[in-house]
């Protein structure tokens, strides 16, 4: 009866669910709740997984067994009497509430299984699209370099076109070693950019060293500073000891005369008393 009641209430759920889904608004309410599961409860080993795994194979296993019960009646030629078409009703019953449980699990597991793989390449589109963008916009300014290049290289061959002979033949080796000088300071420039960023790598890894080295020194000093605590605790006590070690030799030693004394009176009282008699 309560794995009835259980597989009823999971029924009822999981129409509810596709109801909620098949609205035509409040996706984003789905959308959120999938990319929650997807962030914490995502993956082949977790245990979600796992136990949607168990609840579809137990779901799978009491509707097998319902669909064996209704043949087994059906299949008989006997004639039925009150109690067993009782139990024929209720297997049906529960083949039909199984039956409905386990098709709309596989459906709900179906449309999780779209949703993610549709946010996930959402996800992907959106950073392909930021990637497309900055490489259009590297493009433009390529492009926009090359135009200013071709009219500055343009003007320039405008003005060494009234030259002639010598002039024109010198300044164009001037012009063609001035932009082979520029690329060359161009690659420089990259160079140098490329070993700061190798720097700047290196001064991190350093800055994080020292920074774990600064943590590892301070516990030792902590560390130091509580074996120094403790030193001078146990030197206190050794003193504490020490000092009760020198009054319990003197008490011990004031016991023994008094005990000297005490035997010296008894005998004076035992004389006195054998004079007495």
């Amino acid at each position: 009866m309560l794995l009835n009641r259980l597989m009823f209430w999971m029924m009822v759920t999981e129409g509810v669910i596709c109801l909620v889904l098949s609205l035509p608004f409040g996706q984003w309410l789905s959308h959120a709740v999938i990319s929650f599961l997807m962030k914490h409860l995502s993956g082949k080993d977790s245990p979600a997984n796992m136990v949607a795994t168990v609840v579809l194979a137990v779901v799978s296993l009491l509707f097998i067994s319902d669909v064996t019960t209704v043949y087994k009646h059906h299949s008989s030629d006997e004639v039925l009497s009150d109690g067993m078409r009782i139990r024929l009703l209720t297997a049906q019953r529960d083949m039909y509430i199984t039956g409905f449980c386990l098709f709309l699990f596989l459906l709900l597991r179906l449309v999780y299984i779209a949703l993610a793989t549709n946010l996930r390449l959402e996800k992907s589109l959106g950073a392909m699209k930021k990637q497309a963008e900055g490489a259009a916009a590297g493009y433009k300014s390529l492009l926009a370099e090359n135009e200013s290049f071709k009219q500055q290289t343009d003007k320039l061959h405008q003005l060494l076109e009234a030259e002639d002979g010598d002039d024109k033949k010198k300044k164009l080796d001037v012009l063609a070693r001035l932009v082979q000088e520029n690329a060359d300071l161009e690659a420089k420039v990259k160079a140098s950019a490329e070993q700061l960023k190798k720097a700047e790598g290196q001064v991190a890894v350093v800055t994080k060293q020292a920074e774990g080295q600064s943590s590892a020194f301070m516990k030792l000093m902590d560390e130091k500073n509580e074996s120094d605590k403790q030193l001078e605790t146990a030197k206190t006590q050794e003193e504490e000891l020490k000092r009760q070690r020198e009054l319990i030799a003197k008490l011990t030693e004031e016991r023994d005369s008094l005990k000297t004394q005490i035997q010296d009176y008894d005998f004076m009282f035992a004389e006195a008393k054998k004079k007495a008699e």
